[in-house]
C-alpha cells in the first residue's frame, strides 16, 4: 500500500485531507512543519508529500528540495494559499514538485493529482530499476 504523508502548520488542514481522502487507497500520515516531516520520512516509507508551501521555518518547497537530494523517488505536491507564478516556478525548478496546486483544493482534484502521482512514480521506480540491471549486465 502506498503512503501519502500531509504536512501543514494547521492541524485542522491535514485533518480535513486525511477525512475527505480516508476511501483512497493508500496510508495516509500527517506531520505539522517540514523538520517533522523529515522525521517521519527517516521512519516511514513515504511515496508522495503533499505540503503546505507557507510554513514556520522551512517552506514546502525547501522540504521537497531537501528531500529530492536524498530520496528522489518520493513525489511531491505543493498546496498554498498563497499562489503566485514565482512560487510556482520556484517549487517546480528547485523543488521538483510535481504539481502546485490552491487552496482550497477540491478533494478529487487532489485525489486524482496523488494517484498520478503514484502511477507516475511507479513507472520512475521501474525504470531506474531496468536501467540498473542493464548497467549490471554491461560491467
Amino acid at each position: 500500500m502506498s503512503t501519502v504523508l500531509f504536512v501543514d502548520d494547521v492541524p485542522a488542514i491535514t485533518s480535513a485531507l486525511k477525512r475527505r481522502l480516508r476511501q483512497e487507497p493508500f496510508r495516509m500520515l500527517e506531520a505539522r512543519s517540514a523538520h517533522d516531516a523529515l522525521d517521519v520520512v527517516a521512519r516511514e516509507p513515504v511515496d508522495v508529500i503533499v505540503s503546505d508551501e507557507v510554513m514556520p521555518g522551512m517552506s514546502g518547497t525547501e522540504l521537497l528540495r531537501h528531500l529530492y537530494r536524498t530520496r528522489p523517488d518520493i513525489v511531491g505536491i505543493v498546496l498554498t494559499g498563497q499562489p503566485s507564478v514565482d512560487a510556482a516556478v520556484r517549487a517546480i525548478n528547485e523543488g521538483h514538485v510535481y504539481r502546485f496546486l490552491t487552496k482550497p483544493c477540491d478533494p478529487l482534484d487532489l485525489a486524482a493529482a496523488i494517484r498520478e502521482a503514484l502511477r507516475d512514480r511507479d513507472v520512475l521506480v521501474e525504470t531506474r530499476k531496468r536501467m540498473r540491471e542493464r548497467a549490471a549486465e554491461v560491467a
